[in-house]
């Protein structure tokens, strides 16, 4: 079965995210049909992929494309060059891995990889191990405590978006004072609604401390939307609780809206962005940061 995502790069405004469609199906066969139609639609109408649609479909399906004409007396290039294709799909896009912060259900194909740094202190590496499987860890500075844990995503792709589940560990490990080192473990489903240029996001992520009764819950919902070549725009809305030790932070009883532009090329990314607390009490925090407290992150796939 073909990813749906991947069918919609085959209508991209963008001729390298279509190339990429056309060379992955080439590659990969369509023994169900599923692209038949798109690559019989590229042969006949695209101007820039024609030729090679008709050749993949004559390849894959054993007969020439209805509606395609070779033309005729335009002068051959003596050295055709074709676009340089961005390593996979999702860094073309801006990484739509993530609405802003928080994961969205889709995942990378396999052996794509990718680094984030976040605020510049917290680190993230992922590699897409299968179409629906992406591992990684993620660590920080070690500012008083050693912190290292695993990453794992898993996502299945539908018409029209795709369902996922992402888990996170974390080993707390202070390495001064006499503190006691802790694990922090959790994650939860995610589904998302669109594909890589546009996307609705909505999920419930629970996290749990070990050597403690204390409980974290996030659920959350977001959108990103691809407003240029190279910027996108997204912002998500958290709803915090937390039950256990003493905490009597219930649901609705704060949030944290964070919203700003992610600037990005074919292999890398930035994130500028704002987090707005809201609470009681949280209305201080804007007389000295009136438009939210700053969020960063560099990234970059290969």
């Amino acid at each position: 079965m073909l990813d749906p995502a991947l069918l919609a790069l085959c209508k991209s405004s963008d001729v390298a995210a279509r190339r990429y469609c056309l060379d992955s199906i080439a590659r990969q066969g369509d023994p169900r049909g599923e692209a038949k139609q798109l690559l019989a639609d590229l042969a006949a109408h695209d101007a820039a992929l024609h030729g090679e649609a008709a050749e993949a479909y004559e390849r894959i399906y054993g007969e020439k494309p209805a509606g395609f004409a070779p033309p005729a007396a335009q002068p051959v290039p003596s050295a055709p060059q074709r676009a340089p294709l961005p390593p996979d799909a999702a860094r073309a896009a801006g990484d739509p891995m993530r609405v802003v912060y928080a994961p969205t259900a889709f995942t990378r194909p396999p052996g794509a990889a990718s680094f984030n740094a976040y605020e510049l202190g917290t680190f993230t590496f992922d590699r897409g191990m299968s179409p629906n499987l992406a591992l990684g860890f993620h660590t920080a500075i070690p500012a008083g405590a050693v912190l290292v844990g695993p990453t794992l995503r898993v996502g299945v792709p539908f018409q029209g978006g795709a369902f996922g589940i992402q888990l996170n560990a974390l080993l707390i490990a202070p390495f001064v004072g006499n503190s006691s080192a802790l694990v922090v473990a959790g994650g939860g489903p995610m589904l998302t609604l669109g594909d890589y240029e546009r996307y609705f996001n909505v999920g419930m992520l629970a996290y749990f401390v070990s050597n403690a009764n204390v409980g974290v819950f996030v659920p959350n919902l977001g959108f990103s939307v691809r407003a240029s070549q190279s910027v996108r725009f997204g912002a998500e809305l958290y709803l915090p609780a937390a039950t256990g030790g003493g905490s009597n932070l219930g649901f609705g009883r704060a949030a944290v809206l964070l919203w700003g532009l992610r600037i990005f090329g074919d292999s890398i990314w930035g994130d500028i962005a704002l987090a707005d607390p809201f609470c009681d009490g949280c209305g201080d925090l804007y007389k000295s940061l009136p438009l939210g407290i700053p969020f960063l992150n560099f990234g970059i796939g290969w």
